[in-house]
């Protein structure tokens, strides 16, 4: 298994409290590098998610034979969570409706792309791309109480397509703390999944 690899470029005064940190997390932690000179990350537009490949993110859950399918695909639920935990976060977050009607839905394959949709909609934003790399049940059953899942999050400047914070989530259980099906199982594990890579940013954002 991959151990987990977590980059974040954040202002200077939070860089030797967060190298301690890292230092003190041990292999089984999250291994953090940091830069004095990241911008300030303004608004964040959150992009559609997608998958491995680049491809828009399709229902990737395995083993349930279509049950209990969840009444928002998993795209829109890895959105909405990401952005409604960053907004918990103080950020200042753009409506989804109106990244959905000025992007024109197109989801990114890339940074360079996500930058690219960003900049053509003149928003003036960051832009969060999310790629999903595993999300599936662990065993063929209806019900289950985790779902494997390996994801990246990137905060990307579009005026300069560099990437100013990511974190990869190697394949490794979510539990859901109960048994779940189908549908159920899925919005509860965005939940987890959305907490746990966001929190480092979990901070009084850059004014």
């Amino acid at each position: 298994m991959l151990k987990r690899v977590m980059t974040v470029l954040l202002p200077s005064p939070m860089l030797i409290r967060l190298v301690v940190t890292t230092a003190l997390a041990g292999a089984g932690g999250c291994a953090s590098q940091i830069s004095p000179t990241s911008p300030m990350l303004g608004r964040i537009a959150v992009l559609p998610p997608s998958d491995a490949t680049g491809r828009p993110l399709s229902e990737m859950r395995g083993g349930t034979d279509g049950y209990d399918a969840p009444s928002q695909s998993l795209a829109t639920l890895l959105a909405v969570e990401a952005g409604q935990q960053l907004a918990r976060y103080g950020f200042d977050v753009v409506d989804p409706a109106l990244v959905a009607s000025t992007t024109r839905g197109r989801v990114p394959s890339s940074p360079d792309s996500a930058a690219e949709i960003v900049r053509s909609t003149k928003l003036n934003t960051t832009a969060l791309f999310i790629r999903v790399r595993r999300w599936e049940f662990p065993y063929s059953t209806m019900r289950t109480n985790e779902i494997l899942v390996s994801l990246d999050a990137m905060l990307v400047d579009p005026t300069s397509g560099r990437i100013v914070w990511q974190v990869h989530r190697p394949t490794k259980p979510v539990p859901l703390h109960g048994a779940l099906v189908g549908g159920q199982a899925d919005a509860v594990a965005v939940q987890e999944v959305m907490r746990e890579v966001l929190a480092p940013l979990r901070r009084r954002p850059p004014q």
